[in-house]
């Protein structure tokens, strides 16, 4: 029996397992991702397996891209790490774990986040994946890890990961949706950015970046807000008119988003622009870089279009860092649908000149929601 079989035996073992120990059910309207359990009393124990599965899911799916078609099983949202130091003051918070097996290989997703009181907050997180190389594929792994800290108006964020396969047979859906993708079989990339904001509505930020594309990119970004003012004509202003005139009553309908920046990498230097709107329904964004390297980007957003929590995503790139410096066009398309007892379904796909991969996924909670009619 070859590896991935017997590794998918041993992962429904283990769900066989764990399923019958989850049996409390989540109290009626709770959004299980959502949930953080309080502290208990002192010398209160809690069951670990309980916690940890409270809001768990299964998942089942399929996908298909350069390395093939695989189904895929795993388990998202085990909660980690809910404990508090000195008095239960300060909460450590509570990280969540994903894994998944498929017949190509494996995922595994650790992200914590904590809060810091007065201050902001602090996230971090870490994944490891691999292809098995069965069948006369080639395999390989990937390590990555992020962290952020804000602070205030700031907050600092660095990212770095490291590739022993291409990262189109490893992150197909990731990495085709970046109009700078990144075509080395092995190697790594190091990211480390600053954004602060220096006034009501205005932010810049910096990024430096080693590896694939290094250089140094910079942006000034402006966010005004369309107010409606005592339900007459909407305007456009930075600050609330109601902070400025007490009198005055003002309602944000969305937010525009204006963004100029530079960037200098290995290629030559290049000019940034950027536009967005987030209303209350849809987002819309547009972005492109002219210089050496030319690229162009345009995403839509819909939510509740299909059903009430649904998100409809749509987007396009064009790019010259596909085709050997000729411009090639990559198509983008994501759904996510929630489905009765908690149950949700993921669709995501691109096409274009970088490639094709899909993905479908159907998660299963091990607590079903309830709602009062039921």
């Amino acid at each position: 029996m070859n590896r991935p079989l017997c590794l998918f035996l041993l992962s429904a073992a283990l769900l066989g397992n764990v399923l019958p120990a989850a049996a409390q059910r989540l109290p009626a309207g709770t959004n299980a991702p959502a949930l953080s359990r309080q502290p208990g009393a002192a010398g209160a124990s809690q069951p670990a397996a309980s916690s940890a599965l409270e809001g768990a899911s299964v998942t089942l799916g399929a996908e298909t891209g350069p390395a093939g078609t695989t189904p895929r099983l795993g388990l998202r949202g085990v909660r980690l790490g809910t404990g508090s130091l000195g008095n239960g003051s300060l909460s450590l918070g509570t990280g969540n774990l994903d894994t998944s097996l498929s017949g190509q290989g494996g995922e595994v997703h650790y992200r914590h986040s904590l809060v810091l009181p007065l201050l902001g907050y602090a996230e971090a997180g870490t994944e490891a994946q691999w292809l098995w190389g069965a069948g006369g594929g080639r395999g390989g792994s990937r390590l990555a890890a992020d962290g952020v800290l804000a602070a205030g108006p700031v907050e600092v964020r660095l990212t770095g990961e490291r590739f022993s396969a291409p990262l189109l047979l490893l992150r197909p859906l990731d990495t085709l949706d970046d109009p700078m993708p990144d075509p080395r079989s092995k190697g790594s990339n190091v990211t480390a950015a600053l954004r602060a904001r220096v006034g009501t509505g205005t932010f810049v930020s910096v990024e430096r970046e080693w590896g694939q594309w290094a250089g140094t990119a910079a942006d000034l970004e402006v966010r005004p807000q369309r107010w409606s003012i005592d339900g007459g004509p909407a305007v456009l202003a930075l600050v609330n008119p109601g902070d400025l005139n007490p009198e005055v009553w003002a309602e944000s309908q969305g937010t525009l988003t204006l963004r100029l920046g530079a960037e200098q990498r290995r290629g030559g230097a290049g000019l940034r622009l950027g536009a967005g709107w987030e209303g209350g329904t849809a987002s819309t964004e547009l972005s492109a870089v002219l210089g050496d390297h030319s690229e162009a980007a345009a995403r839509w957003r819909a939510y509740d279009l299909l059903g009430p929590e649904s998100e409809l995503a749509l987007g396009a790139a064009l790019s010259d860092a596909w085709g050997g410096g000729r411009l090639g066009t990559q198509w983008n398309a994501a759904l996510l649908l929630p489905l009765p007892a908690g149950r949700e379904l993921q669709l995501r796909g691109t096409a274009g000149a970088a490639g094709t991969a899909a993905q479908a996924v159907l998660l299963l909670p091990l607590h079903p929601v309830t709602t009062a009619e039921e």
